[in-house]
């Protein structure tokens, strides 16, 4: 990759990643145009299920060098999201570089490694724009995911998938199962439970929740945020000596913090009564599904107006569904809250080829080392994806500008290895595990400054720095240096 030839860049996706992508790129003096497939910018926020928002703290989301509004409430709704981020493109003078309902058909890189990207506009005429570069930051999840069983044809009822659920009208007096353990299957459960006739909650494996207020009066952010929790987490893939002895010596402090966690926990949700005890270590299991929870889904539980039924689903009937334990569900509606799967359709081979079955694994999460005139942004899933994926576009500015670097190839294979060995030795089996930091964040947020020359610790002190938590607010000045890098 020549970074001095790279001056035009395509931009795939119009939701926090790719408004962040473009408005530092631009800031460092690209010429930046994006393809965003829906009608309006946000991404997941332009559209979701009924009631759906945010699930932390807005503090914990926002951009760091611009303050969702003083008005918004602690916890912002996802037509809130989509207006702040909305703002942030007219703000920054990147709302009229996006193309909207442009569907991206192919991407194909030329012998001068500029990129061909084909696309379909409003009018679905098949176009074709030459770029430097491109960044493609349309996520890790597409298309809404719906699994197949047998008997579909023979079910009488309605079959959604939770991104459909867009009214309780469509539930009212009716008999209804939610399938899945995660945000959306519950958030819709908790709101069905208001309108239908009967909700049953039908799950595989129930999951720890992260209560955003530690026994209703601590927030969570302060004590598991912090450098210090971190160091008791199973082992980042580089610890810094101290945790490895700490691991080693003390092996009963880590645990023990964690064993502690999970009792705060169960005095706050009355998962034992619920039926939904999780079989997993708590620090084993936030690599898997996390969620801060809405404290009115475990009350509907206990009134017994969300029933609990866990199982794996076998196939429909004429009146509802089967498990596999031999169990039946009566229903006249199946919601599936059972999250999104990839659409890799327009992406070139050599990625497709690199597809696992724990996804795709990256230079920093960022670089496929066979495409490195491509970058990926917003893949690393984290507690606060706004900010990771703000700090991964700097990191990109800076790649860019000539500030730092990429290693050769055998280099970002190895490195890619390593971190496969890593979260393979600890973390949850699931189909996008390549992208899971989660409670790692502020580790993998010091190697992208690290690799372009910032400081990675910003607090004032010591004390601050291992025992306070880290927000958005403290990378501000990351952002604001990126326009220094235009000249």
């Amino acid at each position: 990759m020549t970074t001095t030839k790279i001056k035009t860049i395509a931009i795939i996706g119009a939701g926090v990643a790719g408004l962040g992508a473009a408005r530092l790129l631009s800031q460092a003096g690209f010429d930046c145009e994006i393809f965003e497939k829906g009608e309006k910018a946000g991404g997941v926020w332009a559209e979701g299920y009924h009631t759906f928002g945010l699930q932390t703290p807005k503090s914990l989301y926002e951009i760091p060098d611009y303050p969702m509004p003083k008005a918004y409430p602690r916890v912002p709704s996802g037509a809130e999201l989509q207006a702040y981020l909305e703002n942030y493109a007219r703000d920054f003078n990147i709302f009229d570089k996006i193309s909207f309902n442009t569907d991206i058909t192919g991407l194909e890189q030329n012998p001068d490694e500029t990129w061909s990207l084909r696309y379909k506009g409003r009018a679905g005429k098949a176009q074709s724009k030459v770029f430097d570069f491109v960044v493609v930051a349309s996520g890790i999840y597409f298309d809404p995911y719906i699994p197949e069983f047998p008997g579909k044809n023979k079910f009488k009822g309605d079959i959604l998938h939770s991104s459909q659920y867009r009214t309780p009208a469509s539930v009212i007096g009716k008999k209804v199962a939610v399938a899945g353990f995660g945000k959306s299957a519950l958030d819709v459960a908790g709101d069905a439970a208001k309108f239908a006739k009967q909700v049953t909650l039908v799950f595989r494996k129930a999951h720890w929740p992260i209560p955003m207020d530690v026994l209703e009066f601590l927030d969570v952010r302060r004590i598991y945020l912090t450098r210090l929790a971190c160091a008791l987490l199973p082992l980042y893939q580089r610890p810094q000596t101290w945790v490895k002895a700490l691991h080693r010596y003390l092996p009963w402090l880590p645990k023990g913090f964690w064993r502690f966690t999970e009792q705060v926990i169960k005095l706050q949700y009355p998962l034992k009564a619920c039926g939904i005890l999780p079989d997993e270590a708590f620090e084993i299991d936030i690599f898997n599904l996390d969620f801060l929870p809405r404290k009115e889904v475990y009350q509907l539980m206990r009134q017994n107006k969300i029933e609990n039924r866990q199982g794996q689903i076998k196939a429909f009937t004429e009146s509802g569904i089967e498990l596999e334990n031999g169990g039946h569900i009566e229903c006249d509606t199946v919601i599936f809250g059972t999250g999104y799967r990839s659409n890799y359709g327009f992406l070139p081979e050599a990625f497709k080829q690199s597809q696992e079955a724990d996804g795709v694994y990256l230079y920093r999460h960022i670089i496929h080392p066979d495409l490195t005139n491509m970058a990926f942004i917003g893949r690393a899933a984290t507690f606060s994806n706004s900010l990771t994926s703000h700090l991964a576009s700097v990191w990109l500015v800076n790649l860019l500008k000539g500030k730092f670097q990429l290693p050769d190839r055998e280099h970002m294979l190895a490195e890619i290895q390593a971190i496969k060995d890593w979260k393979r030795g600890f973390m949850p089996a699931i189909s996008s595990r390549a992208t899971v930091i989660k409670l790692h964040m502020t580790h993998f947020h010091d190697e992208l400054l690290r690799d372009f020359g910032a400081n990675p610790h910003r607090k004032k002190n010591v004390f601050l720095e291992w025992l306070t938590d880290y927000r958005p607010a403290d990378y501000r000045e990351v952002l604001s240096e990126v326009a220094g890098l235009a000249k």
